[in-house]
C-alpha cells in the first residue's frame, strides 16, 4: 500500500506544483480505497486457492496456500529409510516449488490490483501532462535574474497538436457513423454481424430499454482548466486552503526529496559516489 500511497502523492504534488490544483481529499482516499478493497477481495480467493509442489518424482509432496501457509504434507513410506538431513532438504525443496507457485500467482494479482489503480490515476496524469500550458524558457537562471537567449519561449507541447483522448474517440465515432451511412457499411448492417453490432449500441436500442441512453467518450479530465475545490476552499474556508495547500506543497517536496534521495543511494551503491554531491550552484553563486 505504501508504493500506490506515495505514487499518489506524486500525483496529487504534481497537480500543485505544476497548476496550483489541488486533489480533494476524498478523491485521493477513493483511489486508495480502491486499491484495499482489490488486495483485499483478491486475498480472500487466495486463501481458498492451493499449490502443490513435489519431490522425489511426487513421493513428497507440500500443499501450501499461495502465501505460504502450508495445508497438508504427504511423504511415501519409501522415504523412510533417507537421512533426517536428506528428509528435510526434500521437504523445503517441495515447500519451495509450491511458494514459487503462489508467487506467481500473487504477483499476477499484483499486477492487475497496479493496473487498474493506474487506470483510475490516468485521466489525472494526461491533464497534468497533456496541456499546452507547459513551456521551456531557453535561458540562463542567474542569482539576478534570466539571461534569454531568445525572446518567445518555446512550448514542449505547441497548442496545434495538443491532443486529448476525447479528441480520438469523437474522431473514430465520426469515421464509424461515416461509414455505416455509407452503402457498403449500410449493406453490411444488415447482415448477422451487422445487426449484433448494432444491438450494441445505446443509439439503436428501442425507447424505454434499460441501459445507457448514449455512448459516452473516455472520462476527460483538463487539470489545468478544471476547478477542483480549491476555489470554494477560498471563499468558504480559507484556512482549511492553506491546510490543503500547506499539504500539497510538502507532498510535492516530500516526493522530490524521497527521488534524490534514492538517486544518491543508487549511485553510491553502483560506486559511482561516495558522499552526497556538493551543491553545486551554492559554491558559485558568491
Amino acid at each position: 500500500m505504501e508504493v500506490y500511497e506515495r505514487i499518489l502523492r506524486k500525483v496529487r504534488g504534481a497537480m500543485w506544483a505544476h497548476h496550483r490544483r489541488l486533489m480533494p481529499e476524498r478523491q485521493f482516499q477513493r483511489i486508495l480505497g480502491y486499491v484495499y478493497s482489490h488486495k483485499y477481495e483478491y486475498q480472500i480467493r487466495l486463501d481458498s486457492m492451493t499449490c502443490v509442489g513435489t519431490e522425489l518424482g511426487g513421493k513428497v509432496e507440500v500443499t501450501t496456500t499461495p502465501s505460504g501457509y502450508v495445508k497438508r504434507v504427504r511423504i511415501n513410506p519409501d522415504v523412510e529409510d533417507y537421512s533426517f538431513a536428506q528428509k528435510r532438504t526434500l521437504l523445503l525443496g517441495a515447500y519451495a516449488a509450491a511458494c514459487r507457485q503462489g508467487q506467481t500467482i500473487m504477483a499476477d494479482a499484483e499486477l492487475r490490483i497496479y493496473e487498474q489503480f493506474l487506470r483510475d490515476l490516468k485521466p489525472v496524469v494526461l491533464g497534468i501532462r497533456d496541456n499546452p500550458e507547459f513551456y521551456t524558457v531557453d535561458g540562463v537562471e542567474t542569482p539576478l535574474g534570466m539571461l534569454q537567449n531568445r525572446t518567445v519561449p518555446s512550448r514542449t507541447i505547441p497548442h496545434a497538436s495538443a491532443y486529448r483522448p476525447q479528441e480520438e474517440w469523437n474522431y473514430r465515432q465520426k469515421e464509424l457513423k461515416k461509414w455505416m451511412e455509407s452503402s457498403e457499411g449500410l449493406k453490411w448492417i444488415r447482415t448477422a454481424r451487422g445487426k449484433e453490432f448494432l444491438r450494441g449500441l445505446p443509439e439503436y436500442l428501442p425507447r424505454g430499454a434499460p441501459g445507457r441512453k448514449k455512448s459516452t467518450g473516455p472520462l476527460d479530465l483538463p487539470v489545468p482548466y478544471m476547478s477542483m475545490d480549491e476555489k470554494a476552499l477560498l471563499h468558504r474556508n480559507w484556512e482549511a486552503f492553506l491546510d490543503n495547500k500547506g499539504v500539497a506543497e510538502m507532498m510535492w517536496n516530500q516526493s522530490m526529496v524521497a527521488d534524490k534521495m534514492s538517486q544518491d543511494e543508487a549511485a553510491r551503491r553502483a560506486g559511482k559516489a561516495w558522499h552526497y554531491p556538493l551543491n553545486k550552484a551554492a559554491i558559485t553563486r558568491y
